[in-house]
């Protein structure tokens, strides 16, 4: 066979047709992925602190004292870390203190615990209030 007759095999220089499917689906989802982030970037509202409401759900005698089982949920989508809540039981000139430290309150979410008091909730003034949180 003589070199000049034009019958040398030479590797093709196109690509296979597989190659270029797959290559192109990598560039749709890679854009695909780009554009979500961007989009929810622009149109995330800006962080919010979270916003913890207290409620006493019930009251009940445990041993010598009352237990006032409270509810904490966090309006905010933001989560909560280390969440300290104070109770403070009047009846008269008397009050009593107890708290509880809550690890994690996720956004939208609620948690549950108890205050211990030796008197009775139910019958004097129980006010709750958070006394304050980290961010995770």
């Amino acid at each position: 066979m003589n070199e000049r007759s034009g019958h040398s095999k030479k590797p093709r220089s196109r690509s296979p047709v597989m190659e270029w499917i797959f290559g192109g689906s990598g560039l749709v989802l890679t854009l695909s992925l780009i554009g979500f982030i961007g989009w929810q970037a622009v149109t995330q509202p800006p962080r919010q602190p979270p916003h913890i409401e207290l409620r006493v759900e019930q009251v009940s005698p445990v041993g010598t004292g009352y237990v006032a089982q409270i509810a904490a949920h966090n309006r905010s989508p933001e989560t909560a870390k280390g969440v300290e809540i104070e109770g403070i039981l009047s009846r008269g000139a008397d009050e009593e203190t107890s708290s509880v430290t809550f690890d994690y309150v996720p956004g939208g979410s609620t948690v549950r615990g108890g205050l211990h008091f030796t008197s009775n909730p139910a019958t004097g003034e129980l006010r709750l209030r958070t006394l304050g949180h980290t961010y995770p």
